[in-house]
């Protein structure tokens, strides 16, 4: 899937429970949403593009602002679609967010949902053709500045409504996504922080790591945090970089939420790195990466199973030098032993006989008997 496009494949599914939809969408990977409102019975597979699948933009209060949402129809049959705008709101740290009916935000004027119009809310695409769902938003003179969200959902219908063909085949309807982020000016705060920054555990036997961050967004628009973890040694040598945020289209953290982002790294592995490393992870964030914040930790490598295995055969070495050593000294002694002969016994230490002269100071000899 490219960034232009969002694709949705869907055949059978269950039926939902009714009552206020509330579908989750993955922002970090920009993945289709849907929601099941009816039994499908033998319907075929069907494929339903949408370009584009996100828009952003800036107003001012009192703008206004049109555009549209092309629906293609890649499949052998026409494809009925109906259009349905929605309000949209984080609702979790693993970039999910939460769709709602708008009689949920009825009476909010500061909801986007409540800014946009639709030009047609049904279409049917002829196969192997596209067609345009037109929009528009009018912001009001009074919208609160910063972030406002939300979301037009694209789905399918059952047979016989809105000029479905008979014996289409189509008997659910699943909806996927085009998300919308207007930023309204004026005081606008871009703020954030970090709020954790971990790893899965503190002693790791070999450098393979996984690092969370959550990074809290404290103001009022929705920024991109984007940036790396840097890991060095215990010796301050840089062992690795890891990105993070840089490689997801939707990548975002809306206000007064925060998001998780999981890194992995996965080490060299030499023997001789170990010890208490450093990990140090730097982000960028708000208009053109101005801000930024950073944050520090530590963990531990110790391969103990490869020290002791290495240590194991260190001794298997080390005794096996010794045994040798010894077998060639005790093979040296005996070949010796046979040239020369073994030597006899020492004589005993007989003691000075007791009127044996003495000697004096100065090298004389006292011949005096006691």
């Amino acid at each position: 899937m490219n960034n232009g496009a969002r694709t949705m494949m869907f055949g059978g599914m269950r039926r939902a429970a009714a009552g206020a939809m509330f579908v989750l969408i993955a922002l970090a990977a920009g993945a289709p949403c849907f929601v099941s409102r009816a039994d499908a019975q033998s319907a075929d597979a069907t494929s339903l593009t949408i370009t584009p699948p996100f828009f952003t933009l800036n107003a001012s209060p009192g703008d206004a602002w049109a555009s549209s949402i092309r629906v293609v129809n890649t499949n052998a049959a026409p494809l009925p679609v109906v259009a349905t705008v929605m309000g949209f709101a984080p609702s979790d740290q693993e970039g999910h967010g939460t769709f709602k009916n708008l009689s949920a935000i009825a009476g909010d004027s500061d909801a986007l949902a409540n800014w946009i119009t639709l030009g047609s809310s049904t279409a049917v695409v002829p196969p192997g053709s596209a067609a345009d769902i037109p929009f528009s938003i009018a912001v009001p003179k009074d919208a609160s500045p910063g972030g406002h969200y939300a979301g037009i959902l694209i789905g399918t219908q059952p047979p016989g409504e809105s000029g479905a063909p008979a014996g289409s085949h189509i008997g659910i309807s699943s909806f996927i996504s085009a998300l919308i982020f207007v930023t309204v000016s004026g005081d606008i705060k871009e703020s954030g922080n970090i709020q954790e920054f971990s790893t899965d555990k503190g002693f790791y036997q070999r450098p393979d790591v996984n690092f969370n961050l959550v990074f809290a967004n404290t103001g009022n628009v929705h920024v991109r945090p984007v940036g790396e973890i840097q890991i060095y040694n215990a010796f301050g040598k840089e062992e690795g970089t890891v990105p993070v945020n840089q490689e997801q289209t939707f990548g975002y953290v809306l206000p007064s939420s925060s998001r998780k982002f999981s890194e992995e790294w996965q080490g060299p592995g030499n023997l001789w790195d170990i010890g208490r490393f450093t990990a140090v992870v730097t982000l960028a964030y708000g208009t053109d990466g101005t801000k930024s914040v950073s944050q520090t930790l530590t963990f531990w490598v110790l391969p103990v199973g490869m020290l002791a295995e290495d240590g194991a055969i260190a001794l298997l070495v080390i005794g096996g030098f010794v045994i040798l050593l010894r077998r060639y000294v005790k093979k040296m002694l005996e070949r010796e032993m046979g040239r020369y002969g073994s030597p006899g016994p020492k004589p005993p230490h007989e003691p000075p006989h007791p009127h044996a002269p003495r000697s004096g100071p100065e090298g004389t000899v006292d011949l005096r008997k006691k």
